[in-house]
Order: C-alpha cells, then structure tokens, then sequence
C-alpha cells in the first residue's frame, strides 16, 4: 500500500534521503513545489496526507484541522513552536521532533561565539578592517578562567555549553525553572535563580525553548540586571530577546556585546541596526548545521514516519499523544 507523506517546506537539494527511507512505502509530494498555491489547494492536500514533514511552515490549528487521515507529523529540527502541539494532541496526532541531532554543533557554535566575545574578535576584526593596529579597541580582555559563565535553559544543549565552557576554566551558573540542585549533582554549574545568574554572570547563553513564558525573557529589565561588562549570546530562539532592548542595552552600554545566530524576525532587515553593530557578531541561524548533523535530521524524520505508516510507534513524541 502506498501511503501520501507531505513536505510542507524544505531547504535542501532534494529530498533523495527522505525518498531512499520511505522506499515503495510512500509517495512524496512537496507543498511548495507540488500543489497550488490556493488554500483550498493546501488543504486539499493535506487532508490526503498519511504523514506530514515540516520544517519552517506554520502549521496551526486550521492547518491540522485539515487532516482527516495524518498520523503523525515531524519537524525536521528541535524546536517546535511553529506547530499548534496542543491542536494536534486534540486530534490525537502526534508530533514528533529530532532532540539530539545537533548537540555538538549548536554547542560549538555557542561557545564559538561567547569566545569571539570573550576575546573581542568583532572589535578587532572591524579595527583591522578600517586599517588600525590597536590593542586598546577590544579592552579590557580578561582571562577566561576568572570569568563566570550563566547558561539560561540547561537541557541537552545547555548542559554540553557549561561542560565545554567549565572545561576550559569557567565557573558555570545554570538557570532552569524545571530542575532541581538534585539534577545537577554530578554537574559543574550551579543552579540558581535567572535573577541572579544575570546578575553574576560575565557572558550569558540562552538556550531556552520559545514558549509564552520564554517569550521576551531578555527585555530591558532582563538587561538592566547583566553586569555592563557582560555579553549575551542566543542561539536558541530570536523572540526569546527583545530586539529594540537588547539595542538599547548595547547603545546606552548596559551590556558589553551580543553574539547571535537568531533573530526575532528572519531574515532581519537589512536595515536592522543588530546586524551591523560594532558590538554583536552575527551568523544566520546557522548553529545547527554541518553535513553530518543535516542528515541526520532528515534521516531520523524519515524513519519516524516509516515506522509509524508501516504500523510502529513513533519516538520522540512532544506532545504526549502515542
């Protein structure tokens, strides 16, 4: 029996990985590229889908209510705010995620980012640039070893930053309203309140889901309490800072620098004054990636929907629904 996987949105090649795991077992067709552009058209499609992919597409309540036969959907990616979970655990469909694809990557690039900060690479690259040679631009640099680290959201991906970061010398603060000091027993962060790692901390990562509570958790108040030598780094969720305070902070100097890999609105404007400002280094949502972690992800999606159209269980399952 052939079954109908629908791929809301992608930004690869082809789909030749997802195609060579569904084998004879699904038809493949892409939103995009397959159907028209009319919502009776999408919803049309969707109401014929077995399975459903998604990347970037928002699929919300009217979208899922569009699936009379999908049984499951799975996002190529961790996060999953661009679907309605609780839509679909109302319809009793699961959604499914790939929680470890990227660890090392996303982990890499936040430390990669906090040492570039750390070590003032933008000041002194954009120095070099403009044809100076001036220590005193990117002062003052302090040795890593005396600096305290505060990592906001100490799951996977958090808890792979304070290793890496106290690895190298760093205090490590942890602030995550779903553990306890029991959680971090054998851990080399401390847990404390997000009041008082802002207050403590010399660089500050977030890795928080975006949720309504996490939603503009960096706002000027949030800044207002970061030490004015302190950097910022978010390579979670753009909406997670609020943009207009995370550029007041830098211009009134209430913090010291950002680094970010998200922005609350991607692509940001080309006049978006974050991107080129002398005090933030900036790479497009790009944490997660290399080749490896890239097939990964899709491998992983693809053998959820197999498994759940030749008759198995999913995995990996975020929104309660078996």
């Amino acid at each position: 029996m052939t079954h109908t996987v629908v791929v809301t949105d992608h930004d690869f090649e082809d789909l030749s990985i997802e195609r060579s795991v569904l084998g004879d077992l699904a038809e493949i067709v892409e939103l995009t590229d397959d159907v028209g552009e009319t919502a009776e058209d999408v919803e049309e499609t969707l109401a014929a889908a077995d399975a459903v992919i998604n990347l970037r597409y928002d699929i919300d309540a009217d979208a899922i209510a569009a699936m009379d036969d999908v049984r499951v959907i799975s996002r190529y990616g961790i996060g999953v705010d661009n679907v309605d979970v609780d839509a679909a655990a109302d319809r009793d469909i699961p959604v499914t995620n790939v929680p470890d694809y990227c660890l090392e990557e996303v982990s890499m690039h936040a430390l990669t980012l906090l040492l570039a900060m750390a070590r003032s690479v933008p000041r002194y690259d954009r120095s070099v640039e403009r044809g100076e040679w001036n220590r005193d631009v990117g002062a003052p640099v302090h040795r890593f070893s005396t600096r305290t680290v505060g990592v906001v959201g100490y799951g996977a991906i958090g808890r792979e930053v304070g290793s890496r970061a106290a690895s190298l010398g760093a205090d490590v603060l942890a602030s995550d309203p779903f553990l306890s000091a029991d959680d971090l027993e054998d851990d080399p962060a401390d847990l404390v309140a997000f009041e008082e790692l802002l207050e403590r901390a010399d660089f500050v990562s977030v890795h928080s889901p975006l949720t309504d509570d996490t939603r503009g958790l960096f706002d000027a108040e949030a800044f207002a309490r970061m030490k004015d030598s302190a950097c910022l780094v978010n390579v979670a969720r753009g909406p997670i800072v609020d943009g207009d305070a995370l550029l007041d902070a830098l211009n009134a100097r209430e913090v010291a620098g950002a680094g970010l890999d998200v922005f609350p609105d991607e692509p940001p404007a080309t006049d978006d004054p974050l991107r080129d400002h002398d005090r933030v280094v900036a790479t497009p949502h790009v944490a997660w990636y290399s080749e490896e972690a890239n097939e990964e992800r899709r491998r992983t999606v693809a053998e959820i929907v197999e498994s759940v159209l030749a008759g198995g269980d999913p995995w990996n399952v975020v929104n309660g629904v078996e």
